[in-house]
């Protein structure tokens, strides 16, 4: 089963804290995830955490959160991700994101991938206008809005049979390559790239040139793994880059936001 690093998850969007209290913006560092209660020493105390983990955060934090706000620089950028629209958008590790609304109200279809079901099961609940129902898989549960635009598979990521999601006009990837533990990446991108049309366009949000990972400090990932595993045919263009050194508290750590997209 895939596990994830537990401070460089797959919550999106750049609320306050008043907002979310598992919002991935890296910029913050980790000290700001300490305020809320949520945290226990033994979890803390761990670098990658499994589903169960997660499922645990989600049911404390259910009472604690409100909708939030769509990631800012995926408001930014969307026109260059998508520049025509409406389209079929896949958001891998979503969590609770406040993305999934935001693209579904600009009459996009959306799929999300989740492996907490907490998560998925805050996500309707905070959106209690999204009327939906469930299916059972032979890989996991599907949660489907009533028009079928806005769907969010509950599974593990590295075992979706091929083809099961169907392909997609473009992927929003907040966190969640780099949140994936380093064994299961490869597959975790075969597995995304896989699903994306040859057309399509690819929103990566990521992490790199850090030192070697220790407690903490969220996976530090090679611009040259990124492209081979990512963007392999496809042009690479790095959109912004912030230095979060500072937040994390070591002598080098950068935040990009990157799109991958056609050749021609």
């Amino acid at each position: 089963m895939a596990t994830h690093n537990h401070d460089h998850h797959h919550q999106h969007g750049h609320g306050g804290d008043e907002d979310d209290v598992l919002q991935c913006d890296h910029s913050r560092g980790a000290a700001h995830r300490h305020d809320h209660g949520l945290w226990d020493d033994d979890l803390m105390k761990k670098k990658e955490w499994d589903l169960d983990d997660w499922n645990k955060i989600y049911s404390r934090m259910a009472e604690k959160v409100t909708k939030g706000r769509p990631s800012r620089e995926l408001v930014k950028y969307v026109g260059r991700l998508l520049p025509s629209e409406p389209a079929r958008v896949f958001v891998p590790l979503c969590g609770k994101s406040a993305d999934l609304k935001w693209l579904y109200d600009r009459g996009n279809t959306v799929v999300g991938l989740e492996g907490a079901v907490k998560a998925v099961e805050l996500f309707f609940h905070l959106h209690p206008d999204l009327k939906h129902s469930t299916q059972d898989l032979p890989f996991g549960k599907l949660y489907k809005s009533e028009d079928g635009r806005l769907q969010v598979y509950v599974c593990d990521v590295t075992q979706v049979p091929a083809g099961a999601l169907g392909t997609f006009d473009a992927v929003v990837d907040w966190g969640a390559y780099t949140a994936i533990a380093s064994p299961d990446r490869p597959r975790y991108a075969e597995i995304v790239t896989g699903a994306l049309k040859e057309c399509g366009r690819y929103f990566l949000e990521v992490c790199h040139d850090g030192p070697p990972r220790v407690g903490r400090i969220p996976h530090s990932i090679p611009f040259r793994t990124v492209k081979l595993e990512l963007g392999k045919g496809r042009k690479m263009e790095v959109l912004d880059t912030q230095d979060i050194s500072a937040a994390w508290s070591v002598d080098s750590l950068f935040d990009s936001h990157i799109l991958f997209s056609p050749l021609h």
